[in-house]
């Protein structure tokens, strides 16, 4: 799937993210890529409506992930992981990330991907890339996924 999409505010980026994570099936990773304030977190939880979940979800930033169960009969987790803070991958393993990674019944959105390009690499997980640039208008945004 290659798609490439310009969205005008907040709220069309919201559901760019909603209708990709209402084609998943269980087992996919999203690697999000793109500047601080492209809108990643903003994708995110956009992808955990698709999922099924109701509530709001927030950045893990501090705590680097939080897992909630959305209401999805397929989905058991969505793993929200934000690497903004990690020096490597290596700190990642003592917050539970293998115990979701490639999971058949989990979705995990990871933020900040390059800080974890290694991990990706030798998953056997289908990852989605998801690029997302600054438009030329304020809340405008080019969105990749591939």
């Amino acid at each position: 799937m290659k798609k490439s999409v310009k969205t005008k505010n907040e709220a069309e980026t919201l559901n760019v993210g909603k209708e990709l994570g209402a084609s998943f099936k269980g087992g996919e990773v999203v690697a999000l890529y793109g500047d601080l304030g492209a809108g990643k977190t903003i994708f995110t939880k956009g992808l955990a409506q698709g999922l099924g979940y109701k509530k709001v979800i927030t950045s893990p930033t501090f705590v680097l992930m939080k897992v909630y169960g959305p209401d999805n009969p397929q989905i058991e987790n969505f793993a929200h992981v934000d690497c903004y803070r990690v020096d490597s991958s290596e700190d990642l393993y003592g917050i539970g990330f293998n115990d979701y990674l490639g999971r058949k019944d989990t979705v995990m959105a990871i933020e900040w991907a390059e800080k974890v390009q290694d991990v990706l690499q030798k998953s056997k997980s289908k990852i989605v890339k998801v690029k997302i640039k600054l438009g030329r208008k304020e809340l405008e945004r080019l969105i990749e996924i591939s």
